[in-house]
């Protein structure tokens, strides 16, 4: 069907324009045979709840209950001024906080979640604005929400004598009515997206949201909806790097609208002037942010991975760096030591689709799938259905690459920015870690390269020689390397052996990461259920400088323990998590993740 530019029979601007001018930058406008997109579904769902919300409550009531809200919590905040002073903070931008218990895209992301809770935590982590998805249907949001809200962290702030957060209603808002509903729940900003609005509603809902104290977020996605929105006079804009036709995600999309504000459209925009733009989606990393900061974004909006973090607290202080000690934009630049919640967690021997759905659900980092012989091994073909999976959860259609190895990150001190960078890119996307022991170099190249393998993880005895053909042949994976102890109680940490340094010394040149697993007699394959003594791995870390991730007996009862104590750079488990041997348990597997990411490790 083709979209159909009728949108409400409101009052046009001063200046008439033709259909074609007013609708032109509406996906599938003039297009008989453009087909209606999701965006513009929910657009229409919205327009019929508007039409029943009229008649269940007379927009002359909500009129009233906006007067009133006003009068006994107070008028809206300028949005504007809240930018300008998030932009004289240490983080140098504003943290837009997002609560959104689902998503078309992901599905539902954290459905009981307490609204109101979850906006205090980010308030206390120094968030200048908390966005509240209000659309019931998709998001599973509401009015409520948004009203609860502003009362818990407007009441929290003034008992700490501190500016409160701005509050914006996200929502998909085309009637005047919504913008009334807003102030009634305590709205101060109100998301106006140029994708679904022709231009004379886009300029007649700004002015009617400015008649009430609200400066809105405009948010466009192209360099033409930004022209429509300047045209319109916004102010405030929020370039969503995910066009919601689509659904595809583009980080590259902030930074090209940024550059046609400032050489296209000449107008300067951030700190010191009246015109603001907020990164809006996908963005997981102090990286990120930092890239906003470096083009001069006023804020960026997080929503997903503050939703899925078991310690939004933690994220925001990961994401953005702590709001008190003014390390902004440092983020998380070594791998030891780990940072609250930092931890790399890797689930292994996936054999199913649905359980590497709900690891990364969960928030693992890494996936394992085994390709040696194991009662958790995988074909070639489910394989490719588990990268399949998780590519789709990550957004991205290929591999995550390896950086480049010069001479210099040849050593333990290379291995550990090598750590850092495999973070990085794991905290961005999961990536699928395929592992191999003791297989011909041709047979782990072939098998890496059909599956579309992330890393390969070596898990026999493959000597360095290996190791640097296998670096040649596949120059763009990720290469984890285990190392082998004894169980707990057959060896002590007192003295960590010579042996065991030159061989994670000799590894370290040539890995991306190193893994510390139990060896028990009769099985070097993994899934053991033994733990080794985690006293090695701290020390390992601490007095060598050689991040670990820590495998062998972990599970979601003891995994908070290992973390709390040891403070590894990563986890791994398998038989850990499972009802049987490559049937995990969703509960297990779930609580696992959130317990190693949750634990705040202390100082």
């Amino acid at each position: 069907s083709s979209f159909a530019c009728v949108l409400t029979e409101t009052a046009m601007p001063a200046a008439p324009m033709d259909e074609a001018e007013d609708c032109g930058h509406l996906q599938g406008y003039g297009d008989p045979a453009s087909k209606t997109t999701r965006l513009q579904e929910i657009a229409a769902q919205r327009e019929l709840d508007v039409k029943e919300a009229k008649v269940a409550k007379p927009e002359a009531e909500v009129r009233r209950e906006a007067e009133q809200l006003i009068a006994d919590i107070g008028a809206p905040m300028s949005l504007t001024e809240c930018l300008s002073a998030a932009e004289t903070s240490s983080w140098r931008l504003a943290l837009a906080a997002e609560f959104k218990r689902a998503s078309p895209s992901k599905g539902d992301i954290n459905a009981d979640l307490d609204a109101a809770q979850q906006a205090l935590e980010y308030t206390k982590e120094g968030a200048s604005v908390l966005s509240v998805l209000t659309e019931p249907k998709w998001f599973k949001g509401t009015l409520q929400d948004l009203k609860d809200v502003r009362l818990k962290t407007q009441a929290w702030a003034k008992e700490q004598g501190v500016r409160r957060p701005a509050c914006l209603r996200k929502d998909f808002v085309i009637d005047e009515y919504q913008v009334l509903e807003a102030v009634a729940h305590g709205a101060d900003t109100v998301l106006l997206m140029v994708s679904i609005l022709p231009q004379s509603r886009l300029r007649a809902l700004i002015a009617f949201s400015r008649e009430w104290g609200l400066e809105p977020l405009v948010e466009v996605v192209t360099v033409r909806e930004l022209k429509v929105a300047l045209d319109a006079g916004a102010k405030v804009l929020g370039v969503n790097n995910r066009n919601l036709h689509t659904f595809e995600l583009d980080k590259q999309t902030t930074a090209l609208i940024a550059k046609a504000l400032r050489e296209t459209f000449k107008i300067a925009f951030g700190p010191g002037h009246s015109t603001k733009i907020l990164a809006l989606s996908g963005l997981s990393t102090p990286e990120d942010v930092q890239e906003c900061r470096d083009i001069s974004c006023s804020g960026v909006l997080v929503g997903e991975t503050l939703m899925r973090a078991p310690d939004p607290g933690a994220a925001i202080v990961e994401l953005m760096g702590s709001a008190l000690s003014g390390d902004a934009g440092r983020g998380t630049v070594g791998a030891l030591p780990v940072a609250p919640g930092a931890v790399i967690v890797k689930v292994c021997g996936v054999v199913r689709e649905e359980d590497a759905r709900c690891a990364v659900a969960a928030g693992a980092n890494m996936i394992g799938v085994i390709f040696a012989k194991s009662k958790r091994g995988v074909s070639v073909e489910q394989a490719k259905a588990i990268v399949d999976v998780v590519r789709r959860f990550g957004e991205r259609k290929g591999v995550v690459a390896a950086g480049p190895r010069g001479a210099a990150l040849a050593t333990v001190e290379g291995l550990a920015q090598r750590c850092a960078e495999l973070r990085i890119a794991c905290k961005r996307t999961p990536l699928v870690v395929g592992v191999f022991m003791d297989q011909a170099l041709d047979e782990v190249v072939e098998t890496s390269v059909a599956v579309g393998l992330d890393a390969v993880q070596l898990h026999g005895s493959e000597d360095t020689a290996f190791i640097s053909e296998l670096r040649k042949r596949l120059p763009h994976a990720w290469v984890l390397k285990v190392v082998h102890l004894p169980p707990r109680g057959e060896s002590d940490a007192a003295g960590l052996s010579e042996e065991l340094r030159s061989s994670l010394t000799a590894r370290a040149a040539l890995c991306d990461a190193l893994l510390l697993d139990t060896a028990v007699k009769g099985s070097v394959s993994g899934g053991t259920g033994a733990t080794f003594d985690w006293e090695v791995a701290r020390r390992v870390q601490d007095e060598w400088g050689v991040p670990v991730i820590v495998a062998g007996g972990l599970s979601d009862e003891n995994v908070a323990e290992l973390v709390g104590s040891a403070q590894p750079y990563g986890v791994d488990v398998a038989s850990g998590v499972e009802d049987a041997p490559g049937v995990k348990n969703a509960e297990k597997t779930t609580a696992y993740v959130k317990g190693a990411k949750r634990v705040r490790v202390s100082a």
